[in-house]
């Protein structure tokens, strides 16, 4: 009888090793193996600069995501740990928790012009010379972390986030904007950011004299903005207001003289500096609103030139080990001391890969305590049996 018994401790203690072992396989490691970042400011300016996509409703396709992948990061999270929380009150099998180093996308400051002169009632063009990393700070994405159904508002506008639980993945996690060095030959090479304004209000392709045209009026504004620091796409709405374009004054002449071309939209070509004009900065105070692969649909009803209305929506598209795409969304909401309310958004995709070679469960401490016990007692009873025979 005592034989029997302590062959049902062992197969007991070997039962509790393996479970010891199996409960430890949450812990897991993923290769960024492509995905990229990009971010949209109102109805006609994309960040990293790019020509619109045109105005109107963005849901599930994503644009050209110009901050790519930078060198090889690693990711780390868990694909089996489950839910902590009352039964009927969402709980669901498993969390997926993903844990993203600082800076898995980037992309260096280049010097880029966008015509933008039909999507936007006040700008010929805009020219950038940015640089991004993201996130800006280490992030976590999970279950938890994620916003729930909310409506989060300000500076005239709304963003309404969606998320069944099953579709409700994310969390807070903002680019870090830096500005470029001074491009040679450049006329204004301090400005990280330079808009060109239809100060003379004209819509239609001209041409000034300096370029062989007929139109002396064909002329543009110069606004400067310095954007620096964390962007509020993507940002914990938590922390309130963000001051995410400090802007700068035009110092000195401030009006060019330019060819507005009709391919690509707005094209400035620039001649000189020609004139002053008393501008304005473009500060920006922005409501951030953080990233899900749910849904959020971003609204401000008093941008100016028409009300800008959003829809994006995430998704995840991950196997049971975690590796595929998952793409996330989000918003903010802006005034600017120039070009007035907006509403801002955002994209993020992210596909991982296998990093370890093979996913082989690691043991856990109970699991190791419990196996040590059960060879101390196999070998015993194993001596028993000889010494007692």
């Amino acid at each position: 009888m005592p034989l029997k018994r302590l062959a049902v401790g062992i197969a007991a203690a070997f039962l509790v090793s393996i479970l010891g072992l199996a409960t430890s396989a949450d812990a897991k490691r993923w290769s960024l193996v492509g995905g990229g970042a990009q971010s949209h400011i109102g109805d006609g300016l994309m960040i990293p600069i790019q020509a619109a996509a045109g105005p109107g409703t963005t849901g599930t396709m994503f644009p050209n995501l110009r901050i790519g992948v930078n060198g090889a990061p690693i990711i780390s999270g868990t694909i089996a740990k489950p839910l902590i929380g009352p039964t009927g009150m969402g709980k669901q099998g498993y969390q997926r928790q993903l844990k993203i180093p600082i800076g898995a996308l980037g992309k260096a400051a280049n010097k880029t012009t966008v015509g933008v002169r039909f999507s936007n009632p006040t700008v010929f063009a805009v020219a950038t010379n940015l640089g991004f990393k993201w996130p800006a700070a280490p992030a976590v994405f999970s279950t938890g972390n994620a916003v729930t159904t909310t409506t989060i508002a300000g500076f005239g506008g709304t963003m309404t986030y969606s998320n069944a639980l099953g579709a409700r993945f994310g969390g807070p996690a903002s680019s870090q904007i830096t500005s470029g060095d001074p491009v040679a030959g450049d006329l204004y090479p301090t400005a990280a950011v330079t808009v060109f304004l239809k100060i003379n209000g004209t819509t239609p392709a001209c041409t000034h004299n300096a370029f062989g045209g007929t139109d002396p009026s064909c002329v543009a504004g110069i606004l400067f903005a310095k954007p620096t620091g964390v962007a509020a796409i993507g940002g914990d709405p938590m922390g309130g207001a963000t001051v995410m374009t400090p802007g700068a004054a035009v110092v000195g002449k401030n009006v060019v003289v330019a060819k507005i071309g009709l391919t690509p939209l707005g094209t400035v070509i620039l001649a000189a500096k020609a004139a002053v004009a008393a501008l304005p900065t473009n500060m920006a105070n922005s409501r951030p609103g953080p990233n899900t692969t749910g849904q959020v649909v971003i609204s401000n009803p008093a941008a100016f030139g028409g009300a800008e209305v959003f829809t994006l929506s995430g998704n995840d598209l991950r196997t049971a080990g975690g590796n595929g795409t998952i793409q996330l969304v989000a918003g903010s909401v802006s005034s600017r001391t120039a070009s007035g309310p907006n509403a801002n958004r955002g994209w993020v995709r992210l596909v991982l890969g296998a990093f370890d070679a093979a996913d082989v469960p690691s043991m856990s401490l109970v699991g190791m305590a419990t196996t040590v016990a059960l060879i101390l007692l196999a070998f015993g009873y194993t001596m028993r049996r000889r010494l007692f025979s």
